[in-house]
C-alpha cells in the first residue's frame, strides 16, 4: 500500500432518492464496498502492514489505520483533508485515529486537515516505524520475515483478541485473554514452541 493516494466520496441522499436515481445508487454501493474493503484489513486473520511513502491523504490514510502496522518513510505525510472538500472522513479515518492518538489530536487533524510528517506521525503513535525513504522496502520486508517465525495460530489470536477487546472493560478483557491463553495451551504450536526453547532450537511451527 505504498504512495496511498486517497479518494474521497460524498454520500449526503435519501434512500428514496436512490431508488429515483441509479447513478447514487451506484456510488453509494461503490462507497460500500470501500468501507468493506478498509474493514477487510482489520479483520483479516493475518497481520496486514501498511508501508507509506509520499502523500499519503484521505482513504489511503484510512486504509493504512485499518492495518495492524504502518511503516513510514520519511517523505510521507498523513492527512484527512476532507474539510477542504466540505465533508468528513467517511471509511473509519477519525474514528481509528481518535483511538490511536486521542480526540484533541484528531480534532487538529481531521478539522484542520492538517498534513502530518512520517516523523511525527511515528513519534504520537500513528506508525510503527518511520526509515529513510530508500530503507522503506527493506524495512517492510524484515517486518514480514519477523512476523512469519511466530506461530500462525498465536498471530491470529492475538490479532483478534486485541481487536475484540479495543473497547471492552479491563475485567472482560483479562477474561477473554484467560479464555485465548488456555486454548493455546491444548495448540500443536505451543508444545512446538517450548520443545523448540528448551532444545535451543528454531520453532517450526505449523498453525494448529
Amino acid at each position: 500500500m505504498t504512495e496511498a493516494i486517497g479518494w474521497f466520496a460524498t454520500a449526503a441522499f435519501t434512500i428514496s432518492y436512490f431508488f429515483r436515481n441509479a447513478a447514487a445508487l451506484r456510488r453509494m454501493q461503490a462507497l460500500a464496498a470501500c468501507l468493506w474493503i478498509v474493514y477487510g484489513f482489520t479483520i483479516a486473520s493475518k497481520p496486514v502492514i501498511a508501508a507509506n511513502r509520499g502523500f499519503t491523504f484521505g482513504v489511503g490514510f484510512e486504509l493504512s489505520l485499518a492495518c495492524d502496522f504502518r511503516i513510514v518513510s520519511e517523505t510521507c505525510f498523513y492527512a484527512l483533508p476532507e474539510q477542504r472538500l466540505g465533508q468528513i472522513p467517511g471509511s473509519g479515518g477519525s474514528a481509528r485515529l481518535q483511538k490511536i492518538i486521542g480526540i484533541t489530536r484528531t480534532k487538529d487533524i481531521v478539522m484542520r486537515s492538517k498534513r502530518i510528517p512520517g516523523k511525527q506521525a511515528y513519534e504520537w503513535g500513528i506508525a510503527t516505524e518511520c526509515v529513510p525513504d530508500a530503507e522503506l522496502e527493506k524495512a517492510t520486508d524484515a517486518l514480514v520475515d519477523e512476523l512469519r517465525t511466530f506461530s500462525p495460530l498465536a498471530q491470529r489470536t492475538a490479532k483478534k483478541l486485541l481487536n475484540d477487546t479495543e473497547d471492552a472493560t479491563l475485567s472482560i478483557a483479562i477474561e477473554l485473554e484467560g479464555h485465548c491463553y488456555s486454548r493455546l495451551r491444548q495448540s500443536d504450536d505451543f508444545k512446538e514452541g517450548v520443545e523448540a526453547f528448551h532444545a535451543k532450537r528454531p520453532a517450526r511451527f505449523t498453525g494448529s
